[in-house]
């Protein structure tokens, strides 16, 4: 039922964002959402608890966890602690009330773990496709985004930009889309080269220094490296870290603040977090050589951590950095070649609303001219197939023929142009009169929803 009700409100929206021409919003902030809610002085939680308080109760409620009745099969390429199961947000605390909802409604997101997988992926895996369908608000409160990579995909990265974001994002680059507040990369055993063989272990640093170094981070407030072998092949792992340790990230100028160009980097902090754990021999219900006469193997992990820092502000609050704005060369798109660009890419704004539009088509006025233009040259072609050729007529025939479909088909679609062009004013004025429909009804509500790009009315 629950289901069915979810796919009526779809479809109840898809058709009033038809009919306007408009994307539907909702206002998810207590400043803009200001008369429209009922404050709940009558409630103590409300009335005598702080906001402190109450968002740690938010954060408790809707925080993610591992669901006992969806497991992973033990033996699993995916399967590792924290890791056992899906893992399953409850979200129905924000269905309470308005302003339970205003204060809460970014917390799925700023705590749930999103995870990627190059390759060998557990079903509850994310990918591009479904990072393309998060809205502005989800995106700038992303909070945990998780790469499991094996080392043949990872090991061409570099700091050109847009490629590590091309890991997660497919489409071109536009700014403010990929903020992940901590990006936590892991390489399990099974993606070491040539793990079943026994082969000793093996890191290049570039990509490494990569994540370091990629303007594609500079608003990422942690970035973690865990890094999985066996218990016997730690005396092999150290050197790798002591090696990654001393990496140093670049200080590169990418924020405005004040209107100062600061620079950042990222700093190692603390000592590695290590912790072991012990899983089936048979890995992928598999027997493997190595481990030939084992019940169970056991790991050993070490997890590296650096934090954003702005050598000018050493007090600097880091974590706002999820509401950074970014402005972009003009003449960046995603994957494209070359180096950090020396003016800043960052600036920190207050929040404003989506100011995302409408696409209207085409403008078929243009359409027209170009058709004109091949019209004119398939009536030449026309003429030239009809004259006489040194040809059997057989195949002139089927010249003339095909000559006088393609400039029939053309001249059809060229009509459509027409049309379209002729219908578009009044499908805009009746769109602009459904928008405002809804706006005074939604108005009259003291509802929450709205239309992108279309401020409060006062």
């Amino acid at each position: 039922m629950a289901d069915l009700d979810s796919a009526k409100r779809s479809r109840v929206i898809e058709n009033i964002e038809e009919k306007t021409m408009r994307q539907i919003t909702i206002t998810s902030n207590e400043y803009d959402a200001e008369g429209r809610f009922n404050e709940q002085e009558a409630s103590p939680l409300f009335s005598l608890l702080p906001r402190e308080l109450r968002d740690l109760i938010w954060a408790l409620a809707t925080a993610p966890f591992e669901d006992p009745n969806d497991k992973f099969e033990n033996t699993a390429y995916y399967y590792r602690p924290g890791h056992t199961a899906r893992l399953r947000t409850e979200t129905a605390l924000l269905l309470t009330c308005r302003r339970v909802f205003l204060e809460a409604n970014a917390m799925p997101m700023l705590q749930a773990e999103h995870s990627f997988y190059y390759h060998r992926a557990a079903p509850d895996k994310r990918d591009p496709a479904w990072m393309a369908k998060l809205t502005e608000h989800n995106r700038q409160n992303f909070g945990h985004l998780h790469l499991y990579a094996q080392m043949y995909a990872i090991e061409d990265l570099r700091t050109t930009r847009g490629q590590l974001r091309a890991f997660f994002v497919k489409t071109p680059l536009v700014a403010n889309d990929f903020q992940p507040r901590v990006l936590h990369v892991t390489v399990r055993h099974t993606d070491w080269w040539y793990w079943e063989s026994e082969n000793p272990l093996m890191l290049r640093d570039e990509w490494v220094k990569a994540l370091l170094d990629t303007p594609d981070l500079r608003s990422t407030q942690t970035i973690q490296l865990e890094l999985e072998t066996l218990d016997y092949k730690v005396d092999q792992l150290e050197p790798i870290l002591e090696r990654i340790k001393g990496f140093k990230s670049k200080e590169l100028e990418t924020h405005l603040i004040d209107g100062k160009t600061m620079k950042t980097k990222f700093e190692l902090t603390g000592i590695p977090e290590t912790y072991s754990w012990e899983g089936p021999a048979n890995i992928d219900k598999e027997q493997h050589s190595p481990y030939a006469g084992r019940d169970t193997l056991k790991y050993h992990v070490v997890t590296l951590t650096w934090k954003l820092r702005f050598p000018e502000l050493p007090n600097a609050f880091v974590p706002e950095l999820r509401r950074a704005r970014i402005s972009l060369p003009s003449t960046s798109t995603a994957g494209s070649m070359g180096d950090v660009p020396q003016e800043p890419f960052y600036e920190i704004t207050p929040d404003t609303p989506s100011s995302r539009a409408f696409t209207a088509p085409r403008n078929p006025l243009d359409e027209n001219r170009r058709s004109g233009r091949l019209t004119r040259a398939m009536r030449r072609r026309l003429i030239t197939a009809e004259a006489p050729q040194p040809e059997e007529g057989t195949v002139r025939y089927e010249r003339m023929r095909k000559a006088e479909n393609m400039l029939q088909r053309h001249m059809k679609r060229q009509a459509g142009f027409i049309e379209t062009r002729r219908r578009q004013p009044l499908q805009e004025w009746t769109a602009r009169m459904e928008k405002e429909k809804w706006m005074r009804r939604w108005e009259g509500q003291k509802s929450l929803l709205g239309f992108v790009g279309e401020g409060r009315r006062v």
